[in-house]
This record gives structure tokens, C-alpha cells and sequence, in this order.
């Protein structure tokens, strides 16, 4: 009887709405078309040109370090009044600075062509503290390791080892960087740019700790 009761229902239902059956339902609306060069901008483009300034600038350390130590050039440092500590400063500064200097560029010149990059004074001091830490990595390989071609071997294995396994994090570097350019950016973002500046910090210490330790024998 519930059936018999449902099935009437539903005729009933059928024969007054017969009407309507041939009008057209409303029209959704147009789907916005996005642009896929907004995301390739801020999560590939915008964490490339911030990061590899900070990468660059590690490989030069070594670099620089290791030339002077296999040219022969680093004993003149070492009977000038520098201390070891200060000419590894001296070292580090000259390539942790280059670092945001390029990124500003890189990221004037992004404004510039029409792609707006958000908390550029935050990018910035994250690209400093990347550069800070890499930079002190490639110090400390380059001091204990004095060979060129092995010292960038281990610096460029170590740096992308870490790279890799801080890309697994939810506060990896493109994922904090691509958060703050794009203005979304949240108490946790801040919090892992504060976290990345102590790294670096703590690495650079790390270097001045090694310096200490080994006193002239660090520059060879």
C-alpha cells in the first residue's frame, strides 16, 4: 500500500510539473580561465630565482676558499693582522651579501614584467639566511676538505641532500617562499622564516667554532 501510495504520489507529481520538462535549466556560469603562469611563477619561478642566488654564493665560498689555500695566496692572509676567524668572515660576507642583492633584482625585474611578489622584505631575509647557512656549509667543507674538486663535489652532494629532505617538510623552502610572494602567509609561515634565520645563524656559528678549534691549521 506504501508503494501504491509513493507511485501516485509521484504521477501526481510528474503531471503537474509536465509543463516545465521542456524548459532549459539555468546556465552556469563561465568558468574562469587561469592563467597557468600564475602558478608557475610563484611556486617555481619566484623559490628558483630566491634560492639560487644563496647556492651560488656557497659554491663560491669553496671556491674561494680552496684557491687560496692551493695557489698558495692564503699565507699572505695569514701573516696579515686578519685573524683566521676574520678572513673566513671576510669570505662568507662577500658571498652571503651578493645573495639578496641578485634577488632584488630578480624580483624588480618580475614586478616590473607584470608579476607583483608580496613581503619582498621577508623574502629577502629568508634569502639570506639560506645564503647564510650554505655558505657556512661550504666554509666548513672547504676547510676540511682543502682539495677543489672534492670540496665542491661534497658541498654540492650535502646541499642538495638537504635541499631534498627540507622539500618533504610542510615548511619547505618553495612552499614558505611561494606562501609570503603571494601575500598568504600565515603566523606559521613567519615562524619557519624565523626558524630557517636561526639555522643559518647557528651554521655560521658552527664555522667560527671550527675556526676556533683548529686556529692557523683551519687555512691550510
Amino acid at each position: 500500500q506504501v508503494r501504491d501510495a509513493l507511485r501516485a504520489f509521484e504521477r501526481d507529481q510528474r503531471a503537474g510539473r509536465v509543463e516545465y520538462l521542456g524548459t532549459a535549466p539555468l546556465s552556469l556560469p563561465p568558468e574562469p580561465a587561469s592563467s597557468p603562469y600564475f602558478g608557475f611563477s610563484y611556486t617555481v619561478l619566484v623559490p628558483l630565482l630566491l634560492l639560487l642566488p644563496a647556492f651560488i654564493g656557497g659554491s663560491i665560498t669553496v671556491d674561494s676558499l680552496t684557491e687560496e689555500i692551493d695557489r698558495g695566496t692564503m699565507e699572505l692572509l695569514r701573516v696579515s693582522p686578519l685573524s683566521p676567524a676574520g678572513i673566513v668572515d671576510g669570505k662568507l660576507l662577500a658571498s652571503v651579501l651578493l645573495a639578496p642583492a641578485q634577488a632584488a633584482l630578480w624580483m624588480a625585474l618580475l614586478t616590473f614584467n607584470g608579476t607583483p611578489v608580496a613581503n619582498l622584505p621577508a623574502l629577502l631575509l629568508l634569502t639570506t639566511a639560506f645564503a647564510l647557512a650554505v655558505s657556512a656549509l661550504g666554509a666548513a667543507v672547504a676547510l676540511l676538505s682543502p682539495e677543489r674538486r672534492a670540496a665542491q663535489f661534497l658541498y654540492s652532494t650535502g646541499v642538495l641532500g638537504l635541499f631534498g629532505a627540507a622539500s618533504l617538510l610542510p615548511g619547505s623552502p618553495p612552499n614558505t617562499i611561494a606562501r609570503l610572494a603571494v601575500d598568504s602567509a600565515s603566523m606559521g609561515t613567519y615562524a619557519v622564516v624565523a626558524g630557517y634565520v636561526a639555522l643559518g645563524v647557528g651554521a655560521y656559528l658552527g664555522v667560527r667554532l671550527l675556526v676556533a678549534r683548529r686556529g692557523d691549521a683551519a687555512l691550510g
